[in-house]
């Protein structure tokens, strides 16, 4: 009881600090906070959005990618105003909790741990569904900032945002076809899409990019480009979706029709080498179809079938075949039996020639080669003075870390050296005549 109401004075205390920071020191004022958001997000949330009464309580992914590090978490808030952040879905490993209190338009999330002597929190603020901090967020040992300056660009501000999870029945990836153009269709959290199209023939970038902000109401689909009014479109009994959309820049919308592709979040190419030294590709693709290539003494066989995903166990089923083969896939790796051979296959995006710089002034370069047989090769090299630093072999490994997947390599000598695998690339600490050196290794 007693624990409780401290806690109960701690929030009218942080509170009352909130409003008194809010008036006295804060730079921005709400619009302005709406305004940055929307130009950050690139998905403007219009007024009619905002007014279709989204509730606090429900399910919310963090992404942090654009704030320096490639995580994804989640925040789940319940309907007495209790929160738990947690890096599944699942919520079974909590990495925060509390409660959270309300001061006119502010929210303070007051974790469990906080005391009057030590307090630990964050604030934020509603933009339609979403949830725009305003202080650091606390998760599990580390202090997440709420807004980062854009490496490239300072004039851009990445912010920390909280996209909650609605109309979570559409999202997926969808495909459209015209005549001389292919239209790739996102919808995810927080009610936001994303657009690209292509030539048809492939063989250029894409032509034309949109992002923005989608609504459904009626069996209608709404979407409100950046900068643009909303346009509404129509979703057919099979789940398909016809929006107008613009096949370039300038160019007229035309009705197009968008079907989801059903594995898009699997789809993509896999390879693996075993000990005789036989070669396997396997492709998925974004309709559950597969296609796995083995290289064994000069000739190749080819298998296809179809495959299905259930949370961390694939299942492949081959033409002609009644009987499918089950392995697991997580993150990078995947395990399978195909044909009574037994396969550890990684993922293509960890695979071939990584190189990069260091990231301070020395003019030391790393290259490292991935294999499929889950070897490596390293050399770090002063090109300034021409001299080679380090050079090693031996096997890689990828695992599960607490904020991102984690590389190890473990060299012949012994030696044993530990990064972070990124979506832009491998961020690897390598200790070079007893100090550290942070490189950030691109394909």
């Amino acid at each position: 009881m007693r624990r409780k109401l401290g806690r109960i004075a701690l929030v009218v205390f942080l509170l009352g600090l909130v409003s008194l920071l809010s008036a006295c020191g804060k730079s921005e004022t709400p619009q302005q906070v709406a305004e940055e958001v929307r130009q950050e997000t690139a998905a403007a949330v219009t007024a009619e959005v905002e007014t279709e009464g989204f509730e606090l309580p429900g399910d919310y992914v963090i992404d942090i990618t654009n704030l320096g590090m490639a995580l994804q978490f989640y925040l789940r808030i319940d309907e007495d105003n209790s929160f738990m952040l947690s890096p599944n879905r699942q919520f079974s490993d909590s990495r925060g909790d509390g409660t959270i209190g309300q001061l006119e338009d502010t929210y303070l999330m007051i974790y469990s741990d906080s005391t009057q002597e030590s307090s630990k929190t964050a604030t934020f603020e509603r933009i339609g569904p979403n949830l725009v901090f305003r202080s650091t967020l606390p998760y599990g040992s580390a202090n997440i900032s709420f807004e980062v300056e854009d490496a490239e660009n300072p004039e851009i501000i990445h912010r920390l945002i909280a996209n909650k999870f609605v109309y979570e029945d559409y999202y997926g990836t969808y495909f459209g076809f015209q005549t001389d153009y292919h239209y790739v269709l996102m919808l995810g959290p927080g009610g936001q899409y994303r657009l690209n199209g292509s030539l048809a023939s492939g063989e250029e970038p894409p032509v034309y990019e949109e992002e923005g902000s989608f609504r459904v109401a009626d069996r209608k689909i709404m979407i409100t480009p950046q900068g643009e009014e909303e346009l509404s479109g129509s979703i057919s009994a099979d789940g398909a979706l016809e929006l107008e959309v613009k096949p370039e820049a300038g160019a007229e919308r035309i009705k197009t029709l968008f079907r989801m592709a059903t594995t898009a979040e699997h789809a993509g190419t896999w390879h693996a080498q075993n000990e005789e030294g036989a070669m396997a590709a396997l492709s998925l693709d974004f309709f559950g179809g597969y296609s796995l290539t083995v290289t064994a003494d000069g000739k190749s066989t080819v298998e296809e079938g179809s495959f299905a995903v259930a949370q961390n166990s694939i299942t492949f089923t081959a033409e002609k075949e009644q009987e499918p083969v089950t392995g697991t896939k997580a993150g990078y790796i995947l395990e399978a039996a195909f044909a009574g051979v037994d396969w550890l296959f990684y993922d293509e995006s960890v695979q071939g020639q990584f190189s990069g710089g260091t990231m301070v002034s020395e003019a030391y370069r790393a290259a490292l080669e991935l294999n499929a047989d889950g070897s490596f090769a390293l050399v770090i090299a002063d090109e300034e003075n021409d001299a080679e630093l380090v050079k090693e072999d031996g096997t890689f490994s990828i695992t599960a870390g607490p904020m991102s997947y984690m590389i190890t390599l473990n060299s012949k000598d012994g030696k044993t050296r530990v990064g972070a695998v990124w979506p832009s690339g491998l961020n690897m600490t390598f200790d070079i005549a007893g100090t550290d050196y942070s490189f950030l290794l691109t394909k």
